[in-house]
């Protein structure tokens, strides 16, 4: 699609929920306003996150003066986990794969019926994280990926800056787990289960439903979110107060002298 004789141009931001996303979408707002304009902000939208998640996309709306599209997936997670039986893991990411990548593909597809167009898609990578530049690269030509704030030269520290002039400050789920996500998140440490547990124990619950309960199945990684234990097994007292034990002798060699927030270890 062509307009003067010129490519037609779309511009969108995926936000994901976390710190980057959202400062990248403040700093567009405020130092790139033409494209502020004509940019779409979206996010896709699991139905999954913790509700602090979807409390700071509110906040990021707000402020932004300018509506957040929520894409949905076709295929719910439960549907495709009732259809394959297997829990996603590291190794096979498929929850990422059905719930965002082809969520938005789809979007960008029905956006741009014509190949004759450009599709600049803004990434919040950082400049003191170049490397995942490397990795957030598209197949599809009509596709320009931007790094603003690589290119602007904006490292964590900015970041944080530019959340708290702005006065939405850090996502509240920072507080007790390192990143956005679903709440099941198979990354998540034995600690940010616990604290899972302790906030939201009916999501704690949910996740618990779907492990399978023979343990030899369990531990081979198919039908568990961990190989070395259960969540059922994982919130009893005793486990309890020694993964908070162990937690707390890891932060103190690691982060002397401060609170030991999660924020400080991402």
């Amino acid at each position: 699609m062509t307009v003067g004789g010129r490519m037609k141009e779309y511009h969108i931001l995926s936000l994901s929920g976390g710190k980057d996303s959202a400062a990248l979408a403040l700093y567009i707002k405020n130092n790139y306003p033409d494209i502020h304009k004509k940019i779409q902000y979206c996010f896709c939208d699991t139905e999954l996150e913790v509700p602090e998640v979807y409390e700071y996309l509110n906040k990021l709306e707000l402020y932004l003066n300018k509506p957040i599209l929520y894409l949905k997936p076709e295929v719910s997670f439960q549907h495709i986990y009732d259809t394959r039986k297997i829990l996603p893991k590291p190794q096979n990411r498929w929850c990422t794969v059905e719930l965002k990548t082809k969520t938005m593909q789809k979007f960008i597809k029905n956006l741009t019926p014509s190949e004759d167009c450009i599709i600049n898609l803004y990434i919040g990578i950082r400049a003191d994280e170049t490397q995942r530049t490397k990795t957030a690269t598209s197949n599809n030509p009509n596709i320009k990926e931007q790094f603003l704030l690589v290119k602007d030269g904006l490292i964590k520290k900015d970041i944080i800056d530019i959340l708290n002039k702005s006065g939405i400050g850090l996502p509240r789920y920072l507080e007790w787990k390192s990143r956005s996500g679903c709440f099941f998140c198979f990354y998540q440490s034995k600690l940010e289960w616990i604290n899972l547990y302790e906030r939201h124990p009916d999501l704690y619950k949910k996740a618990m439903d779907y492990e399978f309960k023979n343990c030899k199945e369990i531990r081979n990684g198919s039908f568990g979110w961990r190989s070395d234990i259960t969540l059922e097994e994982m919130i009893k007292p005793a486990n309890i107060k020694k993964i908070k034990e162990n937690y707390a002798k890891m932060s103190n060699k690691k982060n002397k002298g401060n609170a030991g927030r999660l924020i400080d270890l991402i």
